[in-house]
């Protein structure tokens, strides 16, 4: 299917960009939750025809969200931080201090590279920016395309990320796919964890509530969880905790059910 730049504002248009730049998005995400950065979600915005995106010199975009505590250790506030791509200029680290009153643009710090860098670049861009949120990147923001121009070409470029081409599912938001990466790199951090060499036993004291609530915690993973083994190795925890409580501090090396289901995954 061929798309005009100016004529075509088909809903399958829509969903061609939308499937195609959250392919993209869930792309970056995957390779910085093997970074072990906290990404809790991505979004796509596929409309290239919107003018309502002219106030921002824009059209479609996309944005892959981490969690508050992270830009707190960035930044040290409570404001709104993340990683937004633009189908105009590409990538960029935004920091909007809470009540500041400032705009996505007078704190963007922009990556340059090119509209569509490979993910791996991203997230070597987001690394300079830990170092260093402020001077990371540039101030200047680069243009590569023209707004609502070219739906055809940007869609073949974001293709080649990963995304459905055509005939595919609409993208739908974080629920399945990046919901699955969470969820494997979640599984593959607690098994390193479990298995790491030369672990010590450390005391630590708990209210039986907040072990009760730690406990619940963990059977919420094992509900909500798609990846099976995480499930299961939820389940093992909780029930660990759970006796070695019971037990006492003599169990430690008994109730290890969750260490050996780890070491069964490595």
């Amino acid at each position: 299917m061929t798309y005009t730049d100016a004529a075509d504002h088909s809903p399958q248009l829509l969903g061609a960009l939308e499937s195609a730049i959250g392919g993209y998005m869930a792309a970056v995400a995957e390779v910085l939750l093997a970074e072990e950065i906290p990404v809790v979600s991505v979004s796509a915005y596929g409309d290239v025809h919107d003018p309502s995106q002219d106030d921002f010199e824009g059209d479609v975009e996309g944005s892959v969200e981490f969690t508050p505590a992270f830009g707190r250790r960035l930044l040290g506030d409570a404001g709104e931080t993340g990683l937004l791509w633009c189908g105009v200029s590409g990538w960029c680290f935004f920091h909007i201090p809470e009540g500041s009153g400032r705009s996505l643009l007078d704190s963007a710090r922009w990556m340059g590279s090119g509209l569509t860098p490979e993910p791996v670049r991203v997230a070597a861009f987001l690394s300079e920016v830990r170092l260093d949120a402020r001077e990371a990147g540039s101030g200047e923001r680069p243009f590569y395309r023209a707004p609502h121009s070219g739906p055809d070409a940007l869609l073949r470029r974001l293709e080649a990320f990963g995304a459905a081409g055509e005939g595919g599912e609409p993208w739908a938001g974080d629920h399945h796919a990046v919901a699955r990466l969470r969820s494997t790199a979640c599984r593959r951090r607690a098994v390193e964890a479990l298995t790491a060499e030369g672990q010590e036993i450390v005391d630590v004291a708990l209210h039986t509530g907040e072990l009760e609530a730690l406990a619940g915690l963990l059977e919420y993973v094992q509900g909500d969880a798609p990846d099976d083994g995480l499930r299961e190795l939820a389940r093992r925890l909780a029930r660990d905790l759970t006796l070695r409580a019971r037990d006492g501090v003599e169990s430690v090396d008994e109730h290890r059910e969750a260490f050996s289901y780890a070491d069964q995954q490595r």
